[in-house]
């Protein structure tokens, strides 16, 4: 059995600038450790080692150019006991959930899916408690050009996620290619 997620894996200079934030936030607890850093775009829980082929064959690059996103604010999600950045609601990150859902349903692959609302987020702590203010808002941007499939594994020192496979999100046509035109 595999533990695997849909997700956005963050570049190492931003998670080495939440992790600054992860030191300075309104939340105490077991903090996650900043290499796990990244957006959860899809879980989709233990799966038989057997159908990781299929997944990966399900996937197709989308038509979504790069975006930028935003991380807003500091939330809690109580019954989870999660301290977390919110991203800012984006139209093209909710299309990219979409995406990996739909052709996952194309290839036949049906995955007990949560009946929950998407909502982005960063995960800083587990088992966390609020210690201070949470309502301030955060100024932090990145951009998504790529997607990923990742593992969770469990070693000495606690989890570790993997990147199996990435995907751009977006394959420039040929003109563009041509051109040099990027976004």
């Amino acid at each position: 059995m595999t533990r695997l997620f849909f997700a956005i894996d963050l570049p190492q200079a931003h998670k080495n600038q939440l992790e600054l934030l992860q030191r300075q936030c309104p939340f105490a607890g077991r903090p996650v450790s900043p290499h796990n850093f990244h957006i959860t775009l899809l879980f989709l829980g233990e799966l038989p080692d057997n159908q990781l082929g299929d997944i990966l064959d399900a996937i197709e690059v989308p038509v979504i150019k790069p975006f930028e996103i935003k991380l807003k604010q500091f939330a809690y999600y109580p019954k989870a006991e999660v301290g977390c950045l919110e991203v800012a609601p984006n139209e093209q990150l909710i299309e990219l959930h979409q995406h990996i859902r739909k052709n996952l349903k194309q290839a036949g692959i049906h995955i007990k899916l949560p009946n929950k609302p998407f909502r982005p987020h960063i995960t800083l702590y587990r088992d966390a408690t609020v210690q201070s203010d949470i309502s301030h808002s955060v100024d932090f941007q990145l951009k998504v050009d790529h997607f990923c499939l990742m593992e969770s594994q469990f070693n000495q020192k606690g989890v570790y996620y993997e990147v199996i496979e990435e995907w751009p999100t977006y394959e420039p046509t040929i003109k563009e290619q041509f051109f040099g035109i990027k976004d």
